[in-house]
């Protein structure tokens, strides 16, 4: 179950890019030099538009792989080339050809290589070859420009234009705080918007370094496709750092953004194969106030290390509080809707629309104006890494500090094969609309409202380690809600495989619907007040299954369920923080031994589907190899305290106050509503058009006749916790230009 978070109600395109990459060429190293014109042709570097479906690659998940040519990769130049020489407010070409000086500013208009090196103070260089099917390669070496006017590089035509930063150098580039000096202008695109701005397709390599101090809006932005292939690029800007509208990929080099806007994005989303981004290799640190890294289609990591700060990280994360209850009518995916053994009368519809009062359908216990979050429009998103369509993380380190979701997908997200994530989210560590598929690689979520949260998850492979405030996984696909009493909307939950480790304050385990688990080892640290449990399925006939694998949960037992069969479960475990528990076989044989990390009452055990023969115990000797969750596993066991032994159903099974399992004294197993509900989902008596809580409710919130202290629901009514939903989000802002 979830508190008050705002999903963006507007789904992407759910189909992946196209495949459109090729494996990279090997670089010419040679240093024999090249006439500008065989430089320049497009069929001598690129493949055409015949050759390209050739040489396009694509690995095993069907996303893009790398698409290097020749030019990309080549950071020579030939004997003729032009060398620009720049002193003070002076350029001095060695050739005049293909160029133009004029008032600081150099004009190069024909194809080929150019050398540039020295200081300009006030100038620009402006790229505009005559030929758009030219090429136009620029080494950087040792160059230093600041325009007092607008954008010191603007690249207006060329097929391709390479930026090479010589070995050893250091070269850095300067725009204005205001732009007074345009080389073109019209109604949809005005250039220059950035301190390097290109309308063509643009390459950066080498292994020089390249200072991009934007003052007035993005640092290098391009309009076609940007390839960061090498070199140690450091760019701040009061917008966006680094865009390319219809791509970037990040081949190699040390990049390191500082932003106001998103740290590196993508913007071209209605085009089939545009607007993705791909990692493939290097080092990228971003210091975003808004996303770390945001692709407009599909976003994909293959290898690299990635350092992401988006918004401030958790530090200025979006309030959360428990949702206890309530008498709002809403609905959705999270609203607290009955949550905690109140029951009670639906929940709310987290910023349902811009023009909808925030604290509507709120009431009794259920929000307060401190976490509802704002529908404002205007909001910026503040996350990690985001995708429109598919996130794939095949390799790589990424590490993650967010004031929203660490990563997330509004169609799904896969991790597999060595990738290494280490998140800390203001909000979710890892969301996505439609699917997660965890089939390999390490997770490690520090910190989360909920840890991992889509209408579907499978856990296949790979080792997954989180915290969270609210749910651990949370599998829902945002419907449902009703009043109360059910969840209807869908969702799954599949366990079949790997390592998992949750530590949740709220549900370990949540699925709207079923959860599933066939194999691997579940650890589950569940809540300790009793409104969560450290299993929760939905309401809709759903069910637990576990037909193999280890499964041990622990935590409070208001809200606890247990599987159809093969397990053991009790509620009088009453485990302090730290105590040792142990559960064997029949033949004394340690099936799982654990050191809970805090107060558990309760535990739900499974292990090999094995429906019988089981033994829980507390304290003891026990001389098996803890992991880091403290978790073992054989080993040899002694002295202990039997809390329970036998099956699931049978001993240990009274008492528990869930939804399914059992109830506590007056709980139905039929959920059936309090008197005064119809089929129609009318309001019991006593509530009105105002929200006006039932008779019995009071405004300190004392609750109705029938309940006591200890949070004891009145007789034959009142049905467990109701998971409402958190409805469609506002639309997030975000500066485009």
């Amino acid at each position: 179950m979830t508190g008050s978070k705002r999903i963006l109600a507007v789904l992407a395109a759910l189909t992946c890019i196209a495949q459109m990459t090729a494996c990279a060429e090997k670089a010419d190293s040679s240093s024999e030099s090249t006439a500008a014109q065989e430089t320049a042709r497009i069929d001598e570097t690129e493949p055409t538009a015949e050759t390209s479906a050739a040489e396009t690659a694509s690995d095993a998940s069907g996303t893009e792989t790398s698409r290097l040519t020749k030019a990309d990769l080549n950071t020579e130049w030939g004997a003729d080339a032009v060398t620009l020489a720049f002193s003070g407010d002076s350029v001095t070409p060695s050739s005049e050809d293909g160029l133009t000086v004029q008032d600081g500013v150099v004009t190069i208009t024909k194809g080929g290589d150019y050398v540039l090196s020295g200081t300009l103070d006030d100038g620009r260089i402006v790229v505009n070859l005559a030929d758009k099917q030219e090429k136009a390669h620029l080494v950087f070496n040792g160059l230093s420009v600041t325009c007092s006017t607008g954008a010191p590089l603007t690249i207006l035509q060329a097929d391709k234009t390479v930026i090479t930063l010589a070995e050893g150098t250091k070269n850095a580039l300067t725009d204005a705080k205001e732009y007074t000096a345009f080389d073109i202008t019209d109604a949809e695109n005005q250039y220059p918007n950035a301190c390097i701005a290109s309308k063509d397709d643009l390459t950066i390599n080498g292994s020089g370094a390249l200072q991009v101090s934007a003052n007035y809006n993005n640092g290098i932005h391009c309009s076609d496709d940007l390839k960061l292939v090498g070199g140690e690029i450091t760019v701040s800007a009061v917008n966006h750092g680094i865009r390319g509208n219809d791509s970037v990929l990040v081949h190699d080099g040390k990049i390191t953004v500082t932003s106001g806007g998103d740290g590196i994005k993508s913007s071209t989303a209605d085009q089939d194969g545009k607007g993705y981004i791909l990692i493939e290799g290097g080092t990228v640190t971003v210091n975003a106030e808004q996303d770390g890294i945001d692709a407009a289609s599909a976003l994909t990591v293959t290898a690299g290390t990635l350092d992401l700060t988006a918004g401030g990280g958790t530090a200025n994360a979006a309030a959360h509080t428990d949702d206890m209850g309530g008498f709002g009518f809403g609905g959705g995916m999270h609203g607290g809707m009955g949550r905690g053994d109140f029951g009670g009368f639906g929940g709310r519809d987290d910023a349902a629309s811009p023009d909808a009062d925030p604290l509507a359908f709120t009431g009794g216990l259920s929000v307060t104006a401190e976490e509802t979050e704002s529908a404002d429009s205007s909001a910026p998103s503040t996350k990690g890494m985001k995708a429109a369509q598919a996130l794939t993380v095949t390799g790589g380190s990424i590490t993650v500090n967010s004031a929203d979701d660490a990563v997330h997908s509004y169609s799904s997200v896969t991790v597999s094969g060595n990738a290494k994530l280490t998140l800390a989210a203001g909000d979710d560590g890892i969301h996505a609309d439609s699917s997660i598929t965890i089939d390999g690689g390490e997770i490690d979520i520090t910190q989360s409202y909920e840890g991992i949260e889509a209408a579907e998850i499978t856990v296949n492979d790979g080792t997954v380690h989180l915290k969270s405030s609210d749910d651990g996984f949370n599998a829902s696909d945002g419907s449902g809600g009703g009043m109360g009493f059910n969840r209807n909307g869908s969702g799954e939950l599949n366990l079949n495989g790997g390592y998992i480790y949750v530590n949740a304050d709220g549900d370990g385990l949540d699925s709207n619907g079923n959860i599933t688990m066939k194999g691997g080892t579940v650890i589950v640290c569940g809540p300790t007040n009793d409104g969560n449990g450290p299993l929760d399925s939905g309401d809709n006939n759903n069910t637990i299954t576990v037909t193999g694998g280890t499964l041990i949960a622990v935590g409070s037992t208001g809200m606890m369920e247990v599987p159809e069969s093969n397990y053991i479960a009790a509620t009088n475990l009453n485990a302090a923080a730290g105590t040792l528990i142990v559960v064997t076989d029949d033949a004394d044989n340690v099936l799982a031994a654990l050191k809970t990390p805090k107060q558990a009452q309760g535990i739900v055990f499974s292990a090999n589907g094995m429906s019988d023969g089981y033994k829980v115990y507390t304290g003891g000797t026990y001389d098996g190899t803890f992991n880091a969750d403290n978790f073992a596993q054989g080993g040899s066991y002694s002295g202990g305290t039997l809390v329970t032994s036998g099956s699931g159903g049978a001993e240990g099974m009274g008492g528990f106050g869930g939804m399914h399992g059992g109830r506590q004294d007056g709980f139905k197993g039929d959920m059936t509503p309090p008197d005064g509900f119809d089929g129609n989902m009318t309001p019991p008596d006593g509530f009105d058009g105002n929200m006006t809580p039932p008779d019995g409710f009071d405004g300190n919130m004392t609750p109705p006749d029938g309940f006591d202290g200890n949070m004891t629901p009145p007789d034959g009514n009142f049905g467990g916790r109701g998971h409402g939903g958190r409805g469609n989000r506002a639309a997030e802002s975000q500066s485009d230009t």
